[in-house]
């Protein structure tokens, strides 16, 4: 099991922002320095923005900053945003029994969504406060490699 691509890259994007207190940061910026590639990082943003996670400026110090404190926003927020419900196995969610004959009846249900629920209260105990106290090191070499600077 694995975070998708676009949650990762949405929670570098957030920390970014978080680490940047009370600046609002350029997109260029934020792409280059977590190699995130812009056209992408463009799409995670406007449903950041959306979701009242980011605020956003276009124009003369335009760009992006947080819309909320950084100890206010956890990963479990993000994730949310741009994946949807959290699921582990099909089972789960809002359709829950319509993807499954066996729902009603299968042993392994409440197993899963025990592990779902504590993996949520993990995901939900992470801020970005946390994040930011941990800095990003030297990401030069990452951004050369990825090629994410243009």
């Amino acid at each position: 099991m694995h975070v998708s691509r676009k949650a990762d890259y949405a929670v570098r994007a957030m920390a970014y922002l978080a680490n940047h207190d009370g600046r609002r940061v350029l997109i260029n910026e934020v792409a280059q320095s977590m190699a995130i590639p812009k056209a992408f990082l463009s799409k995670i943003m406007k449903e950041l923005v959306g979701a009242e996670l980011v605020k956003s400026q276009v124009g003369p110090g335009g760009g992006y900053e947080l819309a909320r404190a950084a100890s206010d926003i956890t990963f479990q927020h993000i994730l949310e945003v741009v994946e949807g419900q959290w699921t582990l196995v099909p089972c789960q969610g809002d359709s829950g029994g319509d993807t499954c004959q066996m729902h009603t009846s299968c042993s392994q249900v409440g197993v899963w969504d025990e592990i779902r629920g504590e993996m949520l209260k993990i995901l939900a105990s992470y801020n970005l406060e946390q994040v930011k106290s941990r800095g990003f090191g030297d990401l030069s070499a990452l951004v050369q490699i990825s090629g994410a600077a243009g």
